[in-house]
């Protein structure tokens, strides 16, 4: 299973990676920026996408957007990952209901639970 990181915290990105790399199926790629990770989402496939919200330029929010418009992303899963309260429903109306979004099968908050975050990955690829 190929997985898309984009977090553009580094230290975010190596535990994640040190996670993910107990499973030897996962095949894991990182973006340090939301323009990089829509790049690469866009060149490459991948079958999940591990997105933060909070990113200078381009953020989570506008990667969900994006993927939820575009013919080729709106099939791949994402998953938010961010230290921002993002299962409480007044921040997701604050935030447009960003969780209905068509792309936005997950929500993970920092910090995580390892099982979580691997759990999660293997449900929303299975649908």
């Amino acid at each position: 299973m190929k997985i898309l990181v984009i977090d553009n915290d580094i230290n975010i990105n190596a535990l994640i990676k040190s996670v993910l790399s107990m499973d030897k199926s996962f095949q894991v790629d990182f973006s340090l920026s939301g323009k990089e990770g829509l790049k690469k989402l866009k060149a490459e496939h991948y079958d999940v996408a591990l997105v933060d919200l909070t990113m200078p330029e381009v953020s989570g929010f506008d990667i969900c957007n994006f993927m939820s418009s575009d013919d080729d992303l709106k099939t791949v899963p994402v998953i938010i990952v961010s230290a921002m309260p993002i299962k409480d429903k007044n921040f997701q109306a604050e935030h447009g209901n960003f969780h209905k979004l068509p792309v936005v099968k997950g929500l993970i908050e920092k910090p995580f639970d390892v099982h979580e975050l691997l759990d999660t990955i293997r449900a929303v690829s299975k649908k």
